[in-house]
């Protein structure tokens, strides 16, 4: 369960707005109004507006704002520690009965209108996943994921199967990237499979595109990098040449793990093409998930750049991301892989005490339930471009204690 504005979100229903149609009234993006939603802090100047939107003054505004629940963390254990496995029954419980009322509910209203919030339900997790933990991404996905199932299993019209499969299919993306960053390579790989099932029973091919581009991530931070390849050019081969954030993502994958497989020229003509393809992106530009800017096309040219040993370059690109993503602070985990691939860069140069303690530093700052497996991979790639007989130097020493593998039971 995320943090959420119980209050906030009530005066919106009571003023008549929903996500979209208050993000459209304030000239904000609707992940905008969800962040609020779950607690993020409203700009002085956004402050202004959404007060008169909901008809509040500003100290009212404020009042309204402060009651917000208690803030994330990995998982419910952590997150409320006095809860029994009692609770967590009830909970599940509460949210089977859910499900029945809502399919009782259906039989009256017809599954149009239930797919219509499982829909909206659907637009907020992309909107907020990037800004919430996997393992908390999981716990908040599996009614969602049961409800779609559910609703799928009754006889629907072509239409809105189609509309379920389209659900069907984010939503096991965000499963397979949430377990991807855990280090859960066999549950993610499975879940991939389904988003691609999914995805390929509906007419959508940039949808289809864009799962193979996402899953393309797997292989290249856990397996073989020639997959990685293989799906990045099937995502483009479905694409086309339609100019679409799924298409410019499969380029810079291809381009990324061609640059690791040694094959400069092949990395340079695919990220060339992922930059035309941003440059000419006609879509709003921002952090949800599965968006592909300009923004994060400077973290995959981060990596490219590294590991064509273009370190001059690689530094340019780096310091412009950073700077970019800092004016979100919630964003941890892409500006936390930039600085991995600079530590990359500066062991391969020769920096080896310097590239340790950027890496030390950039896991030790990170927020707990962010530190997953896939920032220690990377973090173990820093180790692996220190020559072995190098490895006893107290900075890498440290490094290596830091992401090597914890035994059960410490």
């Amino acid at each position: 369960m995320s943090p959420k504005r119980d209050m906030f979100i009530e005066a919106c229903k009571r003023t008549g707005y929903t996500i979209d149609s208050l993000a459209a009234a304030l000239g904000v993006d609707r992940s905008t109004v969800s962040r609020w939603r779950r607690g993020q802090t409203p700009q002085a100047a956004q402050r202004l507006k959404l007060a008169e939107a909901l008809g509040l003054s500003l100290p009212e505004l404020d009042e309204l704002l402060e009651q917000t629940t208690s803030s994330t963390s990995t998982a419910l254990a952590i997150i409320w520690p006095e809860r029994s496995a009692v609770q967590d029954d009830l909970f599940g419980r509460l949210d089977r009965t859910r499900l029945l009322v809502d399919q009782t509910l259906s039989k009256g209203l017809g599954s149009v209108e239930r797919l219509e919030l499982i829909e909206e339900r659907v637009g907020d997790r992309i909107d907020s996943y990037t800004h919430t933990p996997p393992a908390q991404v999981l716990t908040e996905l599996m009614p969602d994921l049961l409800e779609v199932q559910q609703l799928a299993e009754e006889r629907q019209p072509a239409r809105v199967q189609e509309r379920l499969s389209t659900a069907t299919a984010v939503l096991g993306l965000l499963s397979a990237d949430a377990l991807m960053k855990l280090g859960e390579i066999d549950r993610a790989r499975y879940w991939y499979g389904t988003a691609r099932l999914a995805a390929d029973d509906t007419t959508n091919g940039r949808l289809r595109a864009q799962v193979r581009a996402q899953e393309a991530m797997l292989p290249y931070y856990y397996g073989r990098l020639q997959r990685t390849v293989s799906l990045a050019q099937e995502a483009q081969a479905l694409a086309a040449d339609e100019v679409c954030g799924a298409n410019a993502l499969a380029a810079a994958a291809e381009g990324r793990a061609l640059a690791r497989l040694g094959d400069a020229e092949g990395a340079e003509r695919a990220m060339a093409t992922a930059q035309r393809l941003v440059d000419r992106l006609d879509e709003p530009s921002t952090d949800a998930a599965f968006e592909f800017n300009d923004k994060r096309l400077l973290l995959y040219l981060s990596g490219t750049l590294t590991y064509l040993g273009e370190f001059d370059r690689a530094r340019h690109v780096q310091q412009e991301a950073l700077e970019r993503y800092r004016s979100d602070p919630t964003l941890v985990i892409d500006p936390a892989l930039i600085r991995l691939d600079q530590a990359v860069g500066e062991a391969v140069d020769g920096d080896i005490d310097d590239a340790c303690t950027l890496a030390v530093d950039t896991l030790l700052n990170l927020p707990a339930d962010h530190r997953t497996r896939i920032v220690l991979k990377r973090a173990t790639d820093v180790v692996q471009a220190i020559p072995t007989q190098r490895w006893e130097r107290p900075a890498v020493s440290e490094l290596r204690e830091l992401v090597a593998p914890k035994k059960s039971g410490t």
